[in-house]
């Protein structure tokens, strides 16, 4: 693979990744981190009541330090947006 298409490739994620950054703000939910870029980039976001905008296509239950947590993961502008419920 070129240089040039690499480029492209990260370019077209970061523009995703903006596009999502977006969309969240404007769901009033706060961007803790992007990681990924040149993947599908993974978006990790404080919980908030625009967290039911999002439909959660993967929900995972774990346990860590004694307190269940529930994390989901939805796609928002081709990227993965993540964020942890504490019950």
């Amino acid at each position: 693979m070129s240089k040039n298409v690499q480029n492209q490739i990260v370019i077209d994620q970061m523009t995703k990744a903006n596009t999502a950054m977006h969309i969240l703000h404007g769901l009033g939910l706060t961007v803790l981190s992007i990681t990924g870029i040149g993947e599908r980039p993974l978006i990790q976001i404080y919980p908030g009541r625009g967290c039911q905008q999002l439909d959660s296509g993967l929900t995972k239950h774990i346990t860590r330090n004694g307190r269940r947590i529930t994390e989901r993961v939805s796609l928002v502008a081709d990227c993965q947006v993540r964020w942890e419920e504490r019950s």
